[in-house]
């Protein structure tokens, strides 16, 4: 089933949404836009009636991430209100258990029937031990796995998955994470010959389906991120 990311332009990139269930992953480094995106697409979402979550991991508490998104025009206090969207924290004391515990977290969120969730930042989930082992982390083949299990969870449960991953240049290629995701989106600034930086968006796969190749401009305000033009940078 095609789904909107709630964002008119890029619906327009991705050639009409997101496949659900998928794994979305949002690439780039601190400060381009990841955390914004996911905010615009899941409150959006709420208001449409869908039922979202917004997980932080070891990241921005709740209160502070909420008062972020106060300062944007598609904040709506009657999605919170309504239930429609929650935010909850992943702490310490359910990852220091392990990959098992972590694993059954999240299948317990399932079990709720969540439309879509955000996990931010999905790449502190790499550094997790096995359960039931002190003091070893997961080998490249037991992360491979977990990682594979998560996915096969959220896509079990018809859930359209956004991570956002701390991730840049040559690392969103080559990381696992990547390539097990149905979709990789990256974000960035790219200098112009002017010596001007511009945000850009970049579509780097979309599994099973059509897309508009290269780096388009990506406009911040007060009102979520738009993106400018096609293939501008």
């Amino acid at each position: 089933m095609l789904s909107s990311t709630y964002m008119p332009d890029l619906d327009l990139i991705l050639k009409g949404g997101l496949t659900r269930p998928s794994s979305i992953l949002i690439a780039g480094p601190t400060g381009s836009g990841r955390t914004m995106i996911c905010l615009q697409s899941l409150f959006a979402a709420a208001k449409a009636g869908e039922k979202c979550i917004y997980i932080t991991v070891l990241s921005e508490p709740t209160a502070k991430l909420l008062h972020l998104a106060q300062n944007y025009s598609f904040f709506d206090e009657e999605a919170l209100k309504c239930g429609n969207l929650r935010f909850l924290e992943l702490d310490k004391d359910i990852l220091t258990k392990g990959d098992y515990a972590t694993l059954k977290y999240f299948h317990t969120l399932l079990q709720d029937n969540p439309e879509r969730i955000v996990i931010d930042p999905v790449t502190v989930l790499f550094d997790i031990s096995p359960s039931f082992e002190n003091d070893r982390e997961l080998l490249p083949l037991e992360k491979r796995a977990f990682l594979v299990n998560l996915l096969r969870g959220f896509a079990t449960a018809n859930t359209l998955l956004m991570m956002i991953g701390d991730l840049a240049g040559d690392q969103i290629n080559t990381d696992i994470l990547s390539r097990l995701s149905d979709v990789v989106i990256e974000l960035g600034e790219q200098n112009q010959k002017n010596d001007e930086t511009h945000r850009y968006i970049k579509i780097v796969k979309s599994r099973g389906r059509d897309f508009i190749a290269g780096k388009h401009g990506l406009k911040m305000s007060n009102n979520g991120s738009s993106i400018m033009s096609l293939n501008l940078l």
